[in-house]
């Protein structure tokens, strides 16, 4: 693919929010999709069964708990069989009524619909009307007939018995499509005309009565809507809150009331409610209430209706804009954390959503409120599943194309061999992308491998510089371990690096975290000395964007080394070892020019001078260029006895030059891993070094002293001495410290150099302690042998 120039930040912002966009067009559409179909749903309301089914399962039924505030008269079987054949006389309802008012109960509701006038007993109405009047607070019940051509009309008791009534009000259950009975309206009747849920007239009656205060306004019984003009309206929907208990509350029997065989006290400061129970005068209604004969009394639905309003603990049907909020809510909660969780966490949401609304549909009683579950339900269980749906076939549909992609990008690359594929389509598919997957594990463990065993330090950063990943030779550079190099910022690393022309700093702080990034190229020296060649360029993703950097560090520090030493040595041998031989030519001239001028004595003097210190110079450079390229031949030796060896070697020059040498030796054996030639040409030099510079008479003292894990090989003259200031010269190779101070004392400046080159090559060091005219101390410092090498010291022992 041929190089592109990366992107703008604009651009590439505008290409992450469409890329953010299109991933979430799927979430987008089921979101208005599932809250499109839920909403349709809970207006529409086309679930009603499954409403109903949630609503009386047996985990969500309501109910309260029994009072003793209400007592129910009923007309049961054994009423009918002692009094007769229903209907019964009014006079005897009207007796009823006196020997209730009696015990003076709060209210009394009698639930019977008498809205014709007893044509057997004329007089009996006109004694029911003075009952109910006597009695000081009975409600009545009215209802709406429906004649064969579904005209409407109220059925209203008789114009007498509803003026003697405290208040009138419908007796309407509200049966569902399934014939159950769950709800009641509060108010019915028409536009104009509404009548209060009997319930409601009883619980109002009592308040007013008890208070001496007339009731609100209610229409008039005498006026009956014949001809009515509009619909039968209805409004404050409520659920039937149904009491616990069989029965549910204090039932005396019609026939023991007329007895006298009711404990007095048991209507007193009671709403007693007469109505019937018996089977076969069918006042009976299927509700969600459990029940040992499945059918429940209206008169015991009223009582339960009763019960709530008296304590306030009713529940009315949600608005169409409550139970959008019920069914919408917690779905909308879900779709949010399709975005933000994973799978288990969404899975866990969806049910904690569920329970939220279990727990909002069991606390009807407290909230005074019944939503339509059912849409809402739906939703909640239909919605992962389709998203699962709609992500399968993105995953599918982004698996054929990430191996398409693969295979292009290792087109040309040798194939693997394929397995056969069996399973589903989308077994088949991870399959095919497994195994192309592979193919790029391979290719990338091939490149891995490739950097890890490139012998130069290399690292990969980050866009910002953070490393995360360094070969082994980074690691062995910075002295990291296996992944200490990970994290860790290259500025920080390479903090050292100094331009090798500017001595500035290469890497600054923050060089590679600017929007612009630009290669790096050029040569540095770190604070070790090291010569470094730095190569750091960006690379780009698939997309053209930076996607980091590539850090390459070549030591170079061997070879500006080579390439000093070769200057040295053209130096060399353009300029001191030719001295030597043009002083002699010199001579020869001046000879031939002036034959006289110098004695055959001072002639040969000067050509001897000048011929040995041809040969010394050469010698020098040459035992440097050994002690530096030979092969290092180690072996284990007793380094004490090789400084006596050095030390009887010397005897002959030490005699010559008066001076005396001391060996104080504080150690038996020094053992020591060594080239015997090298170390024996640094002692040699140090100690003639040593000899040169030492007045007549002196005493040069040698040591070997034992240090943690070193032996220091001392050698102790009383010259000259060496300034500190001027110790950092001693080291330069053809510099003598001393060539003006004593002439006298011949050299070339190469032996403390191969001095530290032999003792470098020992893993080992040279230290220099001298002040000026207080002599001058030469150590040696070497590494004692590890455990393993003495080991393999006495295993050579033992084979010998």
């Amino acid at each position: 693919m041929p190089y592109q120039p990366p992107a703008s930040p604009e651009a590439s912002r505008r290409q992450r929010w469409w890329r953010s966009l299109r991933k979430r067009v799927p979430w987008l559409l089921l979101s208005v999709g599932m809250l499109a179909f839920v909403a349709i749903l809970v207006l529409l309301q086309p679930l009603p069964r499954v409403d109903r089914m949630l609503q009386d399962n047996a985990r969500a039924e309501i109910s309260q708990a029994p009072t003793n505030e209400i007592v129910i008269v009923a007309i049961d079987e054994k009423s009918i069989e002692a009094i007769g054949r229903w209907p019964w006389r009014r006079a005897l309802h009207a007796e009823l009524l006196r020997r209730i008012a009696a015990d003076a109960p709060r209210c009394i509701g009698l639930d019977l619909l008498m809205t014709e006038p007893d044509t057997e007993h004329p007089g009996d109405d006109r004694v029911l009307a003075n009952g109910i009047s006597d009695s000081g607070c009975v409600v009545l019940p009215m209802a709406l007939q429906v004649r064969g051509g579904k005209t409407q009309s109220e059925l209203l008791p008789l114009p007498a018995l509803a003026d003697a009534a405290t208040s009138i009000g419908h007796s309407h259950v509200s049966i569902d499509e399934d014939g159950v009975a769950r709800t009641i309206y509060l108010q019915e009747g028409f536009a104009g005309r509404t009548w209060p849920h009997f319930t409601k007239a009883i619980e109002d009656a009592a308040e007013a009565y008890a208070r001496g205060t007339p009731l609100p306004p209610a229409p008039n019984p005498h006026t009956v809507a014949r001809e009515p003009t509009g619909p039968w309206l209805r409004r404050d929907h409520q659920v039937v809150v149904f009491t616990r208990g069989d029965p549910p509350f204090k039932t005396v029997s019609y026939v023991d009331v007329i007895r006298g065989l009711v404990p007095k006290g048991t209507f007193t400061n009671h709403y007693v409610l007469v109505g019937t129970t018996a089977a076969g005068l069918g006042d009976l209604y299927a509700t969600s209430a459990t029940s040992t004969t499945g059918l429940t009394p209206g008169v015991t639905i009223f009582g339960s209706v009763l019960q709530g309003l008296i304590t306030d603990r009713q529940v009315i049907l949600a608005t169409p804009l409550q139970d959008l909020a019920f069914n919408l809510g917690p779905l909308v909660v879900a779709l949010l954390g399709l975005l933000w969780l994973r799978p288990v966490g969404v899975v866990i949401l969806i049910c904690a959503m569920l329970a939220l609304r279990l727990g909002l549909h069991a606390s009807r009683p407290l909230i005074g409120v019944q939503f339509a579950p059912a849409a809402g339900f739906f939703g909640l269980l239909l919605v992962y599943p389709l998203w699962s749906l709609m992500r399968l076939t993105a995953a599918i549909r982004y698996l054929r194309w990430g191996t398409e992609q693969l295979n292009e990008a290792m087109a040309g690359l040798p194939p693997m061999p394929l397995r056969p594929l069996s399973g589903d389509f989308l077994d088949r598919e991870m399959a095919v992308t497994s195994q192309a997957g592979l193919r790029m594990r391979d290719l990338q463990r091939f490149i891995r491998d490739g950097i890890d065993h490139l012998p130069d330090a290399t690292m990969i950063l980050s866009r910002v510089g953070v490393v995360f990943l360094g070969n082994i030779a980074a690691s062995r550079h910075w002295q990291a371990g296996a992944n200490g190099l990970v994290g860790r910022d290259a500025h920080e690393l390479l903090a050292d690096l100094r331009w090798r022309t500017t001595e500035a700093p290469m890497m600054p702080p923050s060089l590679l975290v600017g929007p612009d990034p630009k290669p790096l190229l050029g040569e540095g020296q770190d604070s070790q000395g090291r010569s470094l060649l730095l190569r750091c360029v960006p690379f780009y993703n698939a997309g053209n964007s930076h996607a980091g950097w590539m850090v390459a560090l070549v030591d170079i520090t061997r070879m500006r080394q080579i390439q000093s030493q070769r200057d040295e040595a053209l130096r060399f041998i353009s300029h001191d070892i030719r001295e030597p031989s043009a002083a002699i030519l010199t001579i020869l001239e001046l000879l031939r020019a002036s034959p006289g001028a110098l004695s055959d004595e001072q002639i040969q003097q000067r050509i001897r001078r000048h011929a040995e210190t041809g040969l010394e110079l050469a010698d020098g450079f040459v035992n440097l260029a050994r002690a530096e390229a030979q092969p290092f031949r180690p072996e284990m030796l007793d380094v004490a006895s090789l400084l006596e060896q050095t030390i009887d070697d010397a005897w002959a020059q030490a005699r010559k030059r008066n001076v005396r040498i001391v060996l104080v030796n504080s150690v038996d054996e020094a053992l020591c891993l060594v080239d015997r030639s090298l170390l024996m040409r640094a002692l040699k030099n140090v100690l003639s070094n040593a000899l040169k510079y030492s007045p007549a008479g002196a005493d040069l003292r040698c040591h070997v002293i034992e240090r943690p894990g070193h032996w220091a090989l001392a050698i102790q003259d009383q010259g000259p001495g060496i300034p500190v200031a001027m110790q950092s010269q001693l080291f330069q190779p053809f510099h003598r410290l001393h060539s003006e101070s004593h002439p006298e004392v011949h050299g070339v400046g190469l032996g403390l150099l191969l001095v530290r080159t032999v003792v470098q090559r020992h893993g080992g060091s040279v230290e220099i302690d001298s002040v000026e005219n207080a002599g001058c101390t030469v150590t040696l410092v070497l590494p004692k042998p590890t455990a393993a090498e003495l080991a393999a010291l006495g295993d050579d022992k033992e084979d010998l």
